[in-house]
């Protein structure tokens, strides 16, 4: 009876102690933000897988979640949205019509051996938008706006690579890398679910089956761009950094960079992305 007593007590001890960690890891959390001069301009943007992890159902965004999707955007009110996993155009209207007209414009992209899109919201219209196709089959999609009180053409790449797949990463990264090459674009943001985990856990393959080719994808993304998040820390439930905001520009600076903790319904399983830019 003691024993049996002892093995109850300990289990709402586990319990609780779960618990309360929980609820730490669940509280709003940053990188150290810079001084900004009251009057500098700047340009922020919103980054969010909205799908789920479910071994069994749909892992698309769900429709029973806009309302929700929606009044994270609006407490945040980032210039432009980028969003992965969306299930078709029509919940991406939808989710336009929950923010109640304040991102009148709009872009998705698909790819043709994928069944999710890559989308932008924007409170801004696009210069130009394009589908970037890639070897894997999931294409990025690129729109380019004018930033900073229109002194910057600035282009944002909506990326959501292969989940459980570390070659087709690889080969998703080297499309991206020729396309920024051939483009001549000078201010380039790469944005959403890359699922590159430099740190994998040694007895889990959830999100690598290859750790080189994570590795040496992360580098040729370095030799472009800058990892403008690197210290943010884990954001995915699984408590890996697998969401990322890569920039090429010779103009702009990070002022702000947030994983928004604490946003998550459902069966989500990537916390948002808030990053803040001005000119240099």
């Amino acid at each position: 009876m003691k024993s049996k007593l002892l093995l109850v007590v300990l289990f709402f001890g586990f319990y609780a102690g779960a618990w309360h960690f929980g609820k730490l890891r669940s509280m709003p959390s940053s990188s150290p933000q810079l001084e900004v001069p009251g009057n500098a301009p700047q340009f922020s943007l919103f980054s969010w897988n909205i799908g789920y992890f479910d071994y069994q159902g749909d892992t698309r965004a769900q429709d029973r979640d806009l309302e929700h999707v929606a009044s994270v955007i609006a407490e945040e009110s980032p210039d432009i949205v980028a969003l992965q996993e969306i299930a078709e155009p029509e919940q991406l209207n939808r989710l336009s019509e929950q923010l109640r007209g304040q991102y009148p414009y709009q872009a998705i992209a698909r790819g043709f051996r994928t069944d999710r899109h890559v989308a932008f919201l924007s409170k801004q219209t696009f210069l130009d938008e394009a589908q970037i196709a890639t070897a894997v089959g999931r294409d990025a999609l690129a729109v380019t706006v004018e930033a900073l009180k229109r002194t910057v053409a600035l282009t944002f790449v909506n990326c959501h690579a292969d989940a459980f797949n570390a070659r087709r990463r690889r080969f998703f990264v080297n499309d991206l890398i020729d396309w920024h090459r051939d483009s001549g674009k000078q201010q380039v943001v790469l944005t959403g679910d890359f699922n590159l985990d430099l740190a994998p856990v040694e007895s889990s393959d959830l999100f690598t089956d290859d750790k080189k080719n994570d590795s040496e994808s992360y580098s040729l993304l370095l030799e472009d761009f800058r990892d403008v998040g690197r210290n943010s820390g884990s954001t995915s439930v699984f408590d890996r950094r697998i969401d990322y905001v890569f920039l090429a520009s010779r103009e702009l600076e990070v002022v702000e960079f947030k994983v928004l903790y604490g946003k998550l319904v459902g069966r989500m399983d990537h916390h948002p992305l808030l990053v803040r830019f001005r000119r240099e």
